[in-house]
């Protein structure tokens, strides 16, 4: 099961709402916050075993995984501090 979570740059305003995190009953897929240095984004991908974790938006293989319960993280777009809130709802 998981969860749905928030980002917000309170600098240049960027946002992405509802990216989903978590696990379901098995180890693998599992779903995990990235950023991408390629696009400058933040966004949520399958990681799946033996398989390399490509961005959402630009299919570029270079994202960094960020942690499930990350809650500060630099904004991909300007540099500055932006906060990673948890979301309504959660998915199984």
């Amino acid at each position: 099961m998981g969860w749905f979570v928030d980002f917000k740059c309170p600098y240049c305003r960027y946002e992405e709402i509802g990216l989903g995190v978590g696990r379901g009953q098995h180890p693998f897929p599992f779903l995990a916050l990235f950023s991408c240095a390629n696009c400058k984004s933040i966004g949520s991908t399958w990681v799946d075993e033996n398989k390399v974790p490509r961005c959402g938006a630009c299919y570029h293989e270079g994202v960094t995984l960020l942690a499930d319960d990350v809650r500060r993280v630099d904004c991909p777009k300007c540099g500055e501090p932006a906060i990673i809130t948890r979301g309504e709802g959660v998915w199984e």
